[in-house]
This record gives structure tokens, C-alpha cells and sequence, in this order.
């Protein structure tokens, strides 16, 4: 993200976060999500230090056990905090958002810059939290410590005007890097603006006059500013179709090199569909061990390699013995006897107890303290134990190939699993128990008291369907009747109903449900009488479903992209939509152990690829059970 990038997205989103409250914060020290609380649907904000700031709908926040040390420390400092305004330093990669919570008053800085750091300051500067230290020539950034800014580059911000700008420019070795140089300017923008006005990326600015270059700066300033003012979003696709880059105006220089430009709604959906589709990457143990076991391999190979030339040598020399074993046992036997009347071509040298023989165009030490015939056997041995050794390294290599696919199957589909669930775009209902009825209308339920009370408050209208089991405790079930729709539609929403209440602990087979329209509901209790949360009056006749079966199907819905979401609902309702699916009804298995069950079972099975499968998060699964189950199919 360029500092052009982030003045375009932050004059585009800061409606959005200023008065916004921090909920919670999520990540490590590579990502940082806030969950910000405000009017309407929360907000995922996503800031990666070093590289860009966004909005998204595609994370699914949860704890993951006890969260890492420096995400409790941002908790701690940012925590239930109101956004008060969001800011950029001025043609820089530094994200500010200025919060308050009581009579504290904070700043998040976010450097986007490479190297870059999180940083949560007081109203006195002092660091309170950070992603990372800095201890660099020009500035040390540790909690306790004064925060200082990276050093500022002057540029195009700045009005340039004299001769000095110009010294900066000519710097460059090429106009490009002139503009990056002197006025500092992104390069991709840079690259820009030249192919607009007409002039050659690399061209020296020595070879420009000087009132070219002042209407080039002219030009650039005009093209900032009404990308700011008027953005044209989108991202750039290759051949396959894939995002390759995000930017807030249409890239002429790249659609004349063959890229596609494709629109957005917003900068931020560019930089978001960007990213959902280019997830970070850790090499990790696992890629760490395939670098070990390469390194192992090629050792081994070149062990193997130096034995091989070896044992070829020593089966010449054995060839030539064989062939001319009496005059080989003539050479030694007059070493043997008077080493100093042996010579010819064949001895080169006699030392201790060995001679150095040429047999065959190879040298071999024959050893005088032997006969010739254990010298032969000494031969046929060093030639077995070669031949053993090059056998057991290639069948070492041949296993750490093996292990090495194997580990670079397993990296490749973690990849495939991260890729298909940064895919994932998360509907605004699946906060709530939900379904989606055969005839397309959708069905809420709320998970617990709090969030009974909250849809019926926000969402229920007086022509839609309010439905609840025939029991003290259960989901609130609003079915939003906004299309034509039968009795079957009811009917599917009632199991929700029925299988989301206290009935199926207590182990129900089946209960009845009732119905009524949005306007029999209400929130005000007769006089005198009190209302608990999540507790409603209903006025007139209600209408009902008897025996509603507590039996429910969960299943994998396969969405664009191959990502996955669980689906819920009758057998019939779920076989429809879902690629695999199993039904539980009330039992004795704890929640996450029936959860553990299905999913192994999903894992297992040849109906639905395993990398869709592992894209579900158990906590998904468990979320959807309504309690101790038995797992019928």
C-alpha cells in the first residue's frame, strides 16, 4: 500500500471507524484485527504492519486457546476505546487513529512502510504497546520509549518550488526513479503519470528540459489530487483471471501491457478481494525442514556420486586382475622379494608395506604383507562395501524425497486450506442460528437471551413469522417472509426452533412450535408485570406446529470459490445444499466431541475435498449443535 493508497482509503472509510468502538483485537504480531462496534453490522479492521490497512467481511474472529502475550497487551490498551478520528500522515505510509476511553487518551500508529511497526502511544507520546522493536541508527521504538516517526522524505506534499527539487529529481538514473527521488512519488504512480503525459519510463532526466520536467510535476499533482478527490477503484487481473495488484485509479500503463482492470464498488473491496486472494505466508517449520532435507539429499547424492566414480574404478582394476591376474602377482611378488630391482611402467611407487601399481591405466596399492589372492579377496570386499553404500544412500535419498513430498503436499494444501478460507465472506445472519427454506426466505434464531432480544428489537417486522418452542428456553426464530411463500417454509424455520431449545437437552423426541405474525410480538408486558431478557408477550391466537422432530442435519455448503459454510436444517432441506452432511438428534456425546466425530468423518470421506473440509473450523461445527448428541447418520 502507497501513501496514495492509504489517502484514498482513508478519505473512503473514515465515515466508517470514527465513533466506532473497539470490541476486541485478534492477530499476532504479523496481523492486527480489531472488531469495531458501532451502528449497524460490526467491522473487521485488518491492519498488516509493513504492508496495507482494510476493511473485511471475510474473517471469522475467535480465540484460538489463550491468545498470544502482545494481543492481550493491545487488549489491555485498546479495549472498549472510541475511535475518534482516523488520519494519515501527510504523504506518508503511517495509519494514525486517535482513541479515548474514560480519561485516557491513546494513538494506534500503524507504519506501512517495510520494517514497519503497530504501536499504541499515550496523549504524551510514550509507548505503551507495539508488534515489534525498532533500534535503528535514526530512531529506537521500545514500550517505555518516546515514539518517533520514521524520517520523513519531503516530496510532491510539499509544494515544491527552486532549484533544489530539481537537484533530487536528476538523481534519478531514469525518470521513474527521478520522481521517486526527488518528489516521492509511489513508483507504480510514478510509471503513471509519465505514460499519460507521453513520456519514455526511462528516459534520463538530464534529457528533459526543464519546463518539461515542471509540467510533469504539475501533472502529477493534478493526477494525486483527483485520484483523492475521485478515485476509480479496482484491481488488475493476468491470464488466469487472478488479482495481481489493487489501485484507486484505472492503470493505463498496465492495460496497454495486456492486464485487465477490473471495478470496485470501493477502493477498500479492491484491497480487500486482493488480499483474500494473496493470504500471508509463513515459511514455518515445515518449509524449514524441506530446506533441511534438500541440503540432506544433495550431500547424500554427492556421496553417492564420488562412491559410484570409485566403485567404477575398482571394478576396472578388478577386470584388468581378472584378465591378468599371473602378471599382477609377478609385480608383487618381486616387491616381496627385492623391491629395489622391481620397476617398469607398473610399480610408481613403493612405500611400507604397499606398492603403488598403474593396472589397466588405474592406479591401486597392492599390500606387500599379503599374497596375491587375499589381496584379491581385499578388492572384492571394498567393492561389496561400495556397492552396499551407494544402495543404502540412494535408498536414504529415495526416502528423503518421499518425506520431502510428502511435507510439500501438506504445505501445499494448508495453502489451499488458508487460500479457501480467506475466501470466505461472512453473511451478516450467520452470527445468529439461520437457515435458508427451500423456497429461498431466510430463517434467524438467536443463540442466547441477548441475542433473542436483539432481533426481535432490530429485525422483526409485523408481516414476517415469529416462531418458538412449546418450552421455557429456546432460540427466538424470525422468518423474514419478504417473497411468496407456503406453509413448507414455516415449517423448515420451526426446526430451528424446535432443535435450538432447552428440549433437546432435556432429551426430547419431538415438540410442538408455535407461530404468529411480527405484530402479535412485543416487547411491553401488561401493567404491573415484568419482562426477562429475551422474553416476549404475545397477543392473539397462535398458530402451530405439532411434533416438530428434534433432529437436525449439518452439513458443508460449498460456495463460489470452493469456500465452505455449515448449514443447518431438516434432512431434506440440507441434502439439497450441502455437499456432505451428517444428522445428530439429542444424546449423550459432549458438543466439540459429536463436533470432532462429524468432522473426522467429513474428513474421511470421498465426497467433498479435504481441503474444503479442513477450511471449517471446529468451532463452526460446534457453534451449530444445540448440545450433547448422538450421531445417527
Amino acid at each position: 500500500m502507497s501513501w496514495l493508497d492509504l489517502s484514498v482509503w482513508v478519505s473512503e472509510n473514515r465515515g466508517l471507524l470514527v465513533g466506532g468502538v473497539i470490541d476486541n483485537i485478534y492477530g499476532d504480531s504479523t496481523n492486527l484485527i480489531l472488531r469495531i462496534r458501532r451502528s449497524g453490522e460490526p467491522l473487521i479492521l485488518v491492519i498488516r504492519p509493513g504492508e496495507a490497512v482494510y476493511i473485511t467481511a471475510r474473517h471469522v474472529l475467535r480465540d484460538r486457546g489463550e491468545p498470544p502475550p502482545i494481543i492481550m497487551g493491545f487488549r489491555k490498551h485498546l479495549r472498549d476505546s472510541r475511535i475518534e478520528s482516523v488520519e494519515q500522515k501527510p504523504c506518508e505510509r503511517i495509519f494514525i487513529v486517535r482513541i479515548s476511553r474514560g480519561n485516557e487518551e491513546y494513538s494506534l500508529i500503524a507504519e506501512l512502510m517495510p520494517r514497519g511497526i503497530v504501536s499504541v502511544v499515550d496523549g504524551e507520546s510514550t509507548v505503551k504497546m507495539l508488534t515489534g522493536v525498532i533500534r535503528a541508527r535514526d530512531r529506537v521504538v521500545r514500550i517505555g520509549s518516546k515514539y518517533q516517526y520514521p524520517p520523513s522524505q519531503p516530496g510532491i506534499c510539499g509544494k515544491p518550488e527552486g532549484p533544489g527539487y530539481l537537484d533530487g529529481i536528476m538523481k534519478g538514473y531514469d525518470m521513474v526513479r527521478g520522481l521517486v527521488i526527488g518528489l516521492n512519488i509511489p513508483p507504480d504512480v510514478a510509471e503513471e503519470i509519465l505514460y499519460r503525459v507521453g513520456i519514455d519510463k526511462g528516459i534520463k532526466p538530464s534529457e528533459l528540459g526543464r519546463e518539461t520536467i515542471e509540467r510533469i510535476i504539475e501533472d502529477a499533482r493534478i493526477f494525486i489530487e483527483e485520484t483523492v478527490e475521485n478515485p476509480d477503484p479496482g484491481v488488475i487481473t493476468g491470464p488466469q483471471d487472478f488479482p495481481e495488484g489493487y489501485y484507486p485509479y484505472e492503470p493505463r500503463s498496465l492495460i496497454a501491457r495486456g492486464y485487465l482492470f477490473k471495478r470496485t464498488s470501493s477502493f477498500n473491496e479492491a484491497i480487500d478481494l486482493y488480499y483474500a486472494t494473496h493470504p500471508r505466508e509463513s515459511p514455518g517449520r515445515k518449509a524449514e525442514e524441506i530446506v533441511r532435507i534438500e541440503k540432506s539429499i544433495e550431500k547424500l547424492k554427492k556421496q553417492v556420486e564420488e562412491a559410484s566414480k570409485n566403485l567404477e574404478g575398482l571394478r576396472s582394476i578388478l577386470d584388468y586382475i581378472n584378465n591378468n591376474y599371473q602378471a599382477v602377482e609377478e609385480i608383487l611378488e618381486c616387491v616381496r622379494r627385492s623391491p629395489g630391482s622391481c620397476g617398469g611402467d607398473s610399480v610408481i611407487s613403493i612405500q611400507g608395506g604397499n606398492v603403488e601399481v598403474t593396472l589397466g591405466g588405474a592406479r591401486y596399492a597392492l599390500d606387500t604383507r599379503l599374497s596375491m589372492i587375499d589381496n584379491y579377496i581385499s578388492l572384492r570386499k571394498r567393492i561389496s562395501e561400495l556397492e552396499r553404500r551407494i544402495e543404502r544412500g540412494r535408498e536414504e535419498i529415495s526416502r528423503l524425497e518421499q518425506e520431502a513430498r510428502r511435507i510439500y503436499e501438506e504445505l501445499e494444501r494448508r495453502r489451499a486450506v488458508e487460500m479457501i478460507r480467506s475466501m470466505r465472506r461472512m453473511e451478516w445472519f450467520e452470527r445468529y442460528h439461520w437457515l435458508i427454506t427451500s423456497e429461498g426466505l431466510l430463517a434467524i434464531g438467536g443463540m442466547d437471551a441477548d441475542q433473542n432480544e436483539k432481533i426481535v428489537r432490530r429485525y422483526l417486522k409485523d408481516s414476517y413469522i415469529f416462531l418458538h418452542a412449546d418450552i421455557h428456553g429456546g432460540s427466538a426464530v424470525i422468518l423474514i417472509t419478504d417473497k411468496e411463500y407456503t406453509h413448507r417454509s414455516i415449517e423448515e424455520a420451526a426446526r430451528l426452533a424446535s432443535c435450538y431449545s432447552r428440549a433437546w437437552t432435556a432429551g426430547y423426541g419431538s415438540i410442538d412450535v408455535f407461530y404468529v405474525k411480527g405484530s402479535q410480538v412485543s416487547k411491553t408486558p401488561p401493567p404491573g408485570q415484568y419482562l426477562e431478557k429475551g422474553s416476549f408477550m404475545i397477543y392473539g391466537e397462535k398458530s402451530w406446529i405439532k411434533n416438530v422432530p428434534l433432529e437436525l442435519a449439518i452439513g458443508i455448503e460449498v460456495l463460489e470459490n470452493n469456500a465452505p459454510r455449515i448449514v443447518v436444517g431438516d434432512q431434506s432441506l440440507v441434502s439439497k445444499r450441502a455437499r456432505i452432511w451428517s444428522v445428530i438428534v439429542p444424546g449423550d456425546t459432549p458438543k466439540r466431541e459429536a463436533a470432532e466425530k462429524i468432522y473426522r468423518k467429513w474428513i474421511d470421506s470421498n465426497k467433498i475435498e479435504r481441503e474444503i473440509v479442513e477450511a471449517i473450523e471446529i468451532e463452526e461445527i460446534i457453534k451449530r449443535i444445540p448440545g450433547a448428541s448422538r450421531i445417527i447418520k
